[in-house]
């Protein structure tokens, strides 16, 4: 199951970054998503990441970036 995290950026900034982004042809999100499969990989140690993969606790399959 995925749950939804929502953030509070200043309109004029997430413009601009959607503008840049699109130039490199990607988006906030999927940048954000990046980023938060590097800070689980970087913050939960391998062997809790394991153990949520072999039982499906994660709801999802592994992501492979």
């Amino acid at each position: 199951m995925n749950k939804t995290i929502t953030l509070e950026f200043p309109e004029k900034k997430q413009e601009a970054l959607s503008h840049f982004l699109k130039k490199k042809d990607t988006t906030i999100e999927a940048e954000l998503d990046y980023a938060l499969a590097r800070l689980y990989e970087k913050t939960v140690p391998p062997t809790v990441r394991e153990f949520l993969e072999d039982t499906g606790s994660d709801g999802d399959s592994p992501q492979n970036f």
